[in-house]
């Protein structure tokens, strides 16, 4: 079922009713428009670099300094338009809506938000590096909603059949006015998080996560977060430190850095929609694992 936006308590803060422009703009265009009608503080940058975990991965960040200092629950629905006129994703621009298990005094629930992960240029470097600029709440649900093409009434009530075929078993999170919009992807994640125990660490700036996917797949990604106005240089400061703690870890663990570890979305995306992620390859936002 598609949540109306009463259905549930647990999303009524994320729908805003807002206009649909009457024709699609670039990715460029639109995001370069959000940022400047936002606080520069809405907007990070995320860099990231993946590694193979194993059964010696927390014994090696132990022996770095690192401790866990949380561990999370959280589902990731993305979202584009009906195959095969995917326009989000080709543009490495992807589209989702995150729920995180929350306690609300003795109570568990879930609370949402959209989100949008685009890429800037040189996303992907050749060693797996990657770097986005990140949006949510209003900034991401404006961007999404300013490139989406105008459809008739006929389309959306076609679309929303194909949404419901596929997740028909879940609820699926709704945006008011992004009725052309579909889930590609539904991925539950269990991440515990990692962090230096001291500020005079080294690499006391970044954060591991380790996720483990409803898929079965776990992955490991050391991070760090830049406001929207950090320099170029700050950037590369901050890769090359990651690359040097991601050479550490898989060189402690006997794996091979120069091997490409994919992302939870790219292994879902390569069993369940492999049309879907060839097309993502031949746009070149996804590099096929070495």
């Amino acid at each position: 079922l598609l949540i109306a936006s009463t259905y549930s308590l647990r999303f009524s803060a994320a729908y805003t009713t807002l206009p649909v422009f009457n024709a699609p703009r670039s990715t460029a265009e639109v995001l370069t428009r959000s940022m400047s009608a936002s606080a520069e503080s809405d907007v990070e940058i995320e860099i990231e670099k993946k590694f193979a975990v194993n059964d010696q991965t927390s014994a090696i960040l132990k022996s770095y300094g690192f401790d866990v200092v949380q561990k999370e629950e959280f589902v990731d629905w993305y979202f584009d338009l009906p195959a095969p006129r995917w326009k989000f994703c080709l543009d490495d621009c992807w589209f989702r809506y995150r729920e995180k298990k929350v306690k609300i005094l003795n109570n568990w629930g879930w609370r949402g938000v959209w989100q949008v992960k685009r890429g800037r240029k040189g996303t992907r470097d050749t060693d797996g590096m990657t770097t986005y600029e990140e949006l949510q709440g209003k900034a991401a649900k404006e961007l999404i909603l300013d490139m989406l093409p105008e459809v008739t009434a006929n389309e959306s009530i076609e679309l929303e059949c194909k949404s419901n075929s596929k997740y028909s078993t879940h609820d699926i999170p709704y945006l008011e006015g992004g009725e052309q919009l579909v889930p590609f992807a539904r991925v539950e994640t269990f991440r515990t998080c990692w962090k230096a125990t001291s500020t005079e660490n080294e690499f006391s700036g970044l954060k591991v996560d380790i996720d483990k996917a409803d898929s079965g797949y776990t992955v490991g990604e050391v991070e760090a977060l830049c406001d929207g106005i950090s320099s170029q240089e700050d950037v590369e400061n901050e890769k090359e430190k990651i690359r040097k703690f991601v050479d550490m870890i898989t060189r402690e663990s006997e794996r091979d850095n120069e091997a490409t570890t994919i992302g939870k979305l790219e292994f879902v995306l390569m069993k369940e929609s492999p049309d879907l992620y060839n097309a993502c390859v031949k746009a070149g936002v996804i590099h096929r694992p070495k």
